[in-house]
């Protein structure tokens, strides 16, 4: 199957994103083999959907406008690096929380 690795830059430090995180994802494995299934819902905490992050960071938070609504279905991984965050399978590299103020948001499905 097809495996997905976030490297490293050349220099063999880890990039920094905008919000001045460091990089904690790096050399972390997201294969086709572990790849799981969500489904988001955010309405417990009053929202219609949840922005996309650009990194595993509720600061981080993408501008995109095809952030997704509660009741999609999205594939991606747990970062074991970042407990908390799914690395979600897409080409823009985004992530998503799976709790927002201690409530679940990006559920898991069978």
């Amino acid at each position: 199957g097809k495996t997905r690795t976030i490297e490293s830059n050349n220099n063999g430090s880890s990039s920094k994103h905008k919000n001045g995180n460091k990089n904690n994802y790096s050399n972390e494995e997201f294969k086709e083999t572990n790849r799981l299934k969500f489904k988001l819902d955010a309405s417990s905490g009053g929202c219609s959907g949840m922005f996309w992050r650009t990194a595993p960071s509720m600061h981080a938070t993408s501008s995109s406008i095809d952030w997704p609504r509660n009741g999609t279905i999205f594939y991606g991984w747990k970062s074991v690096k970042n407990p908390g965050w799914i690395k979600v399978d897409n080409e823009k590299e985004y992530w998503l929380p799976i709790e927002q103020h201690g409530k679940t948001v990006s559920h898991l499905q069978s």
